[in-house]
């Protein structure tokens, strides 16, 4: 796989994290409703915004690489989810949650390796 294609992995799969981030975020001001609900529809916007980065992204990656190769890599969003829901959300993962995340990890390092 070429430079530009890791680069595009790397970057839709932070595009992906940056938009579940967002949406989770806007969804959550919108139910608390009062002045923290101020906008929920920009933060709305921005989350749908980057889930389609990411989506012309991935697309122009699945053009360069070949499918087999690259669906392995979409295994490494979990991590960056909880990671991203950890320091942006401050939401925690108790340690079942870890280990579902090791987990998939591992799994995308074996079909990754074969």
């Amino acid at each position: 796989m070429s430079l530009t294609a890791w680069l595009l992995v790397i970057i839709s799969q932070l595009a992906l994290v940056a938009g579940q981030i967002f949406l989770k975020r806007a969804m959550s001001r919108r139910e608390h409703g009062g002045e923290k609900a101020r906008g929920w529809i920009g933060t709305l916007t921005i989350g749908i915004a980057t889930m389609t980065v990411w989506f012309l992204l991935w697309l122009g990656v699945m053009h360069q690489v070949e499918l087999s190769k690259l669906m392995p890599l979409e295994g490494i969003s979990p991590l960056l989810i909880v990671l991203g829901a950890a320091a942006f959300l401050h939401e925690r993962l108790n340690w079942r949650g870890w280990a579902g995340v090791g987990l998939t990890c591992v799994g995308v390092l074996l079909v990754s390796a074969s």
